[in-house]
């Protein structure tokens, strides 16, 4: 007779967006960023309103109460990366500019700001839902410092 294995398989979880399997302590599907528990309203609200500009973000990182609060700060952290890399765009775009090439860098920050729009659209509307959207860099920082 064989021996019962004494070390059970941990429970999985499948994520009912996209049933996606994953470990029993998951709090977000790897998959979606489906949240696997009910992230509160006024966590989800402060989330979204973090990406509003650079202010409301860095306010919620300070204040002591928002601490402990790991999805708004997340969504704070990313956000203050994302203003800070559009910023730093900004800058070495109207640094490198010049007469010759005004039009170029004039299309690039029009283009630039559209994409910036946009950006912040979906991500205050997936933060508002209670999902995890991760940029591909700065999400991943933006997880490092929550």
């Amino acid at each position: 007779m064989a021996a019962a294995s004494s070390n059970p398989t941990p429970p999985a979880l499948v994520c009912p967006k996209c049933q996606t399997s994953m470990p029993a302590s998951a709090a977000f599907c790897p998959g979606c960023g489906h949240a696997m528990k009910q992230i509160p309203p006024a966590d989800r609200a402060l989330a979204a309103l973090a990406y509003l500009t650079l202010v409301p973000a860095a306010v919620l990182l300070f204040l002591p109460a928002y601490r402990h609060r790991a999805f708004v700060r997340f969504h704070a952290w990313q956000s203050v990366l994302l203003w800070g890399a559009f910023g730093l765009v900004t800058i070495v775009s109207l640094l490198l500019s010049n007469v010759t090439a005004a039009m170029a860098f004039l299309l690039f920050g029009i283009l630039t700001a559209l994409a910036m729009f946009f950006l912040w659209v979906v991500l205050s509307l997936k933060a508002w839902q209670g999902e995890l959207f991760e940029l591909p860099f700065l999400g991943m920082l933006a997880d490092r410092l929550r």
